[in-house]
């Protein structure tokens, strides 16, 4: 199967839900042989220590929200990933901004993981330009995913999405029984959520899955909905290749001018 460079944005700390669900995805999509950037705002040592062997991180700066839009567009720009998965409401509306200053050359997929009521609550006096910005940018996104059919109509209802642009998946990370080893997360996706995440990024991205889809390794087949159209999710062999584990580090200010360790650009 080809492999890709994916990017997963999250401007949440390391104890949000959205946090651990995409190192959990990293980890799922580094083992089935894609480059996978995990790309924040500032990494605290938790994120970096349950970094998967392969991952790579890329620090963006702590800044105001204008900064940080500009920062992931020259990220954009740089190392242009196939596509950009951002969750969290914040990380959805930063990240769609940067895709719409790159000229929308890299395709985003958002994500939500609390209840939207939650976020927008968490918003606090911000909560009436969030839900304008939801309107205004969502509408925008190549594929709107939920955690829950709850959460995935409100996003529907709310920012005026086609339901066949929107899509269920729960991608809560399951805990792995014994110690972790160094590197490597202590939770991980199962079989399907992955693949089923690995289709939609696919399809977002406007590539082919049909060898995805005809892979001699199916196991099982979960139904799917995307775009109105029914599919499968199909289990693929992991990657098995020996990839360079490395931090990759990145800041606003330098222009993109990384500092990093065994990583092939």
């Amino acid at each position: 199967m080809k492999t890709h460079r994916m990017a997963l944005f999250v401007s949440a700390g390391s104890d949000h839900g959205e946090t651990r669900q995409m190192l959990a995805l990293a980890a799922g999509l580094t083992r089935l042989g894609h480059e996978v950037d995990v790309v924040l705002p500032h990494a605290e040592e938790d994120v970096v220590t349950s970094l998967a062997h392969g991952v790579r991180l890329v620090e963006l700066g702590r800044q105001g929200p204008l900064a940080l839009s500009l920062a992931l567009t020259r990220y954009l720009a740089r190392h242009k990933p196939c596509v950009l998965m951002s969750s969290g409401l914040e990380a959805n509306l930063t990240a769609l901004k940067a895709a719409r200053l790159n000229r929308r050359r890299v395709p985003v997929v958002i994500h939500h993981v609390a209840a939207l009521a939650q976020e927008l609550a968490a918003a606090g006096n911000r909560r009436d330009a969030a839900r304008r910005a939801m309107a205004l940018k969502y509408p925008q996104a190549a594929l709107v995913i939920g955690a829950s059919e709850a959460i995935t109509q409100a996003l529907a209802s709310e920012a005026g999405i086609p339901q066949a642009n929107t899509a269920q998946l729960d991608l809560a990370p399951q805990r792995i029984g014994g110690a972790a080893h160094a590197g490597e997360s202590s939770a991980a996706l199962e079989e399907g959520p992955l693949m089923r995440c690995l289709w939609l990024l696919m399809q977002a991205a406007g590539m082919n899955t049909q060898e995805l889809e005809d892979s001699p390794s199916v196991a099982s087949a979960t139904p799917a909905r995307v775009q109105g159209r029914d599919t499968q999710t199909v289990p693929v062999t992991a990657f098995a290749g020996d990839r360079a584990s490395a931090t990759y580090r990145v800041t606003a200010n330098a222009g993109l001018s990384a500092t990093h360790t065994d990583v092939r650009d």
